[in-house]
C-alpha cells in the first residue's frame, strides 16, 4: 500500500488515566505525565476521509471501575477552541478492547484534530487506551478566496448572536428566529458553489445560557427548504456556559449551499453571544458530455 497517500498512525495513548477532566495535546499520558508527539495529520486543515479507532481499551477496578467519555477536539478553526469532532461515551470495565469513535458531524471528513478530551463520568479505576487514525485528503477548489488559510477551505463564523452579529444589542438568542445568510448572517462564500463535498457546522454557546434550543442549517432544493444539518436534541445548550455542539449532517457530510439558519427556542430561556461556525471544502466535480 506504499503508493497510497494515506496517514495510518497512532495519535494518542493514555495509561492509567484517572483524572476527572484531562484535555491533552497529541501524544501520550502515563499516570498523568504527558509526552508529546508529532501530529500525524499536520499539514492539512481538513481531511476528506478520517476515522478514529480506540485500541487496547481497559478500565481498572473490575466491576467498580469508572466510566469515561473520550472526545476528539480541534483548536484549528480560526477564532475557536475545543470544537468537538468525534466521541465515545460510557467507556468502562465491560467495554470492548477496540472501539470506533462516532463522528459527531455524521460525516466521513474531519478537521485536523489537536486535542483529546477525557472526562471521568463516574469515579473508579484508571483508563488505559491507544488511538489510531486513518485519513487521507484531496485538494479542494474554490471560486473565491479561502478563509484565513493557504488551503482551499472556507472556515469562520456564519452567525453571531450578539451586537457583533445581526442584533443592535447583546440580547442574544431569546426567541425563535430565522436568519438569512448574506444579510443577517454570513454565507462565508459558500453561495459560490452549489454542492460542497464536505461541510461541518458547530453551534457555540456564550457566557450565559438558559433553556433548551435547537439549531438547523437550511438550504434549498427544488425550490423548497431542507435541513442540511441539525442539533435535533431540543437541549443543545441548556445551562452549560460555553458549550460547543457539532451539528449532525443529514446528507452524511455533503452540503448544498446553505441559505439560512433557524434557531428554535424549545424551552424558555436565552443564549448570550451564541455563534454558528462552519468549515467547508469541495472539488469542482466532473461530468461526461450529454
Amino acid at each position: 500500500m506504499s503508493f497510497e497517500k494515506v496517514v495510518n498512525q497512532r495519535i494518542w495513548g493514555v495509561t492509567t488515566q484517572n483524572a476527572t477532566n484531562n484535555r491533552m495535546l497529541v501524544g501520550d499520558s502515563t499516570g498523568g505525565t504527558f509526552t508529546g508527539r508529532v501530529n500525524p495529520l499536520k499539514g492539512s486543515l481538513m481531511w476528506d476521509r478520517c476515522m478514529y479507532v480506540l485500541q487496547n481499551v481497559a478500565v481498572a477496578g473490575g466491576a467498580t471501575g469508572g466510566s469515561y467519555t473520550v472526545t476528539v477536539e480541534t483548536d484549528a478553526v480560526v477564532g475557536y477552541t475545543g470544537l468537538p469532532i468525534a466521541r465515545v461515551q460510557d467507556l468502562g470495565p465491560n467495554s470492548p478492547t477496540t472501539v470506533v469513535l462516532d463522528n459527531l458531524h455524521q460525516s466521513a471528513a474531519s478537521p485536523i484534530p489537536t486535542h483529546l478530551h477525557i472526562i471521568q463520568d463516574a469515579a473508579g479505576g484508571g483508563l488505559t487506551l491507544t488511538m489510531d487514525v486513518v485519513a487521507k485528503q484531496y485538494r479542494g477548489f474554490l471560486g473565491s478566496p479561502a478563509s484565513a488559510t493557504s488551503e482551499r477551505i472556507i472556515q469562520g463564523t456564519m452567525l453571531a448572536g450578539s451586537a457583533a452579529g445581526p442584533f443592535t444589542d447583546s440580547r442574544g438568542m431569546t426567541e425563535d428566529a430565522t436568519f438569512t445568510l448574506g444579510t443577517s448572517g454570513s454565507a462565508l462564500g459558500m453561495h459560490r458553489m452549489r454542492l460542497w463535498d464536505n461541510a461541518m457546522y458547530w453551534a457555540v454557546a456564550g457566557l450565559s445560557n438558559t433553556g433548551g434550543h435547537d439549531v438547523d442549517i437550511i438550504g434549498e432544493v427544488g425550490g423548497n427548504t431542507v435541513a442540511i444539518a441539525t442539533t435535533g436534541t431540543g437541549e443543545v445548550f441548556g445551562a452549560t456556559d460555553g458549550h460547543k455542539e457539532a451539528l449532525a449532517n443529514n446528507f452524511y457530510g455533503q452540503s448544498p449551499n446553505p441559505t439560512a439558519i433557524i434557531w428554535t427556542e424549545v424551552s424558555a430561556g436565552g443564549v448570550s453571544d451564541a455563534r454558528i461556525v462552519c468549515m467547508a471544502k469541495s472539488g469542482r466535480g466532473s461530468m461526461g458530455k450529454r
